[in-house]
Parts: structure tokens; sequence; C-alpha cells
């Protein structure tokens, strides 16, 4: 009986043995890794749109005058931006003037109208060396009838594209 014992003690502890194992939960496999997701790269800023050049080339003044009024600005502020935009581009401003005044006074009035010009492109971040300015003071009008729509056609500052 002896090994009788042996034996239903051996066959209790393997079937608690078998009963205990059943319990166990099964064993969970390890976690796959996931493959590494990339992070989406930042869409790139649209650029923005390269200012045009302005259609309108002439800023008119008031008689006897070199500073800009608002519709003079409106203009260089297109021209601004376009020589911002087109840091490459170098401009000449030509200061012109009416008949009326001595000839050494309008070629003065016309550097202080080209120069009233760069100074304002100066202002609004256009290189200096990039403006050379010219005065032809009443030597080149627009406009030759001695009126004073055609006078006002002739106080002007040109930008041309060099």
């Amino acid at each position: 009986m002896h090994a009788k014992s042996w034996f239903t003690v051996a066959l209790a502890v393997v079937a608690l043995g078998l009963s205990a194992c059943a319990k166990q939960p099964p064993a969970q496999e390890a976690p796959k890794p996931q493959p590494k997701q990339e992070q989406p790269k930042p869409k790139p800023k649209p650029e923005k749109p390269k200012a045009q050049r302005p259609q309108q080339d002439a800023v008119y003044f008031a008689f006897d005058s070199a500073a800009l009024d608002e519709r003079a600005r409106a203009t260089l502020d297109a021209w601004a931006a376009y020589l911002n935009d087109h840091p490459d581009v170098r401009v000449r401003v030509e200061g012109n003037c009416d008949e009326r005044g001595t000839r050494e006074y309008n070629m003065g009035l016309g550097q202080r109208r080209a120069d009233s010009v760069k100074n304002y492109l100066v202002e609004h971040g256009v290189a200096a060396d990039r403006i050379a300015t010219i005065s032809y003071g009443e030597e080149r009008p627009v406009c030759t009838e001695h009126n004073e729509s055609c006078w006002a056609l002739n106080r002007r500052a040109d930008i041309r594209i060099q």
C-alpha cells in the first residue's frame, strides 16, 4: 500500500500541477513593435506671389513742389513692393518740370523730385544703390502746349528700369 500511497500522492501532485497550469492565463505574446509612423512633414508655406511690375511709371507733383501726395505714394508703394520682390532690378528716377521757371531752377527742382522718389523707395526697403537719379528739368516735356493741364503732365518723376 505504501507504493499505492506514493502513486496516489504522485498522481495528486501531477493532477494538481496540471490543473494549476490550466488556470494560469496563457502567456501573452510580447506586443509586436509597430512600424514607426513618419511624422507628416509640415506643408511648406505657400510662396507669396511676386509683385508685378507697376503699370504707372510716373509720379506727378504740384506746381513748384517735390512733395509726394497720396496718389504718388500709392504708385511708389507698388514700385517698392515690386523692387523688394525683384532684388536684381535697378531703376533710374528722372525728375522733370514744366517750362515755367529758369532752366537752372528747374534742374534743381527736377533733382529734388527725383530724390524725393528715391528717398521714399529707400524708406520702404529698397537699397539706395539700386536707384539712380537724374534731373532733366524742363528738357523732356511729354506735352508741349502752354496751359495748366499740359504743365501738370510735365511736373513728374519717371521711373525707368535699367
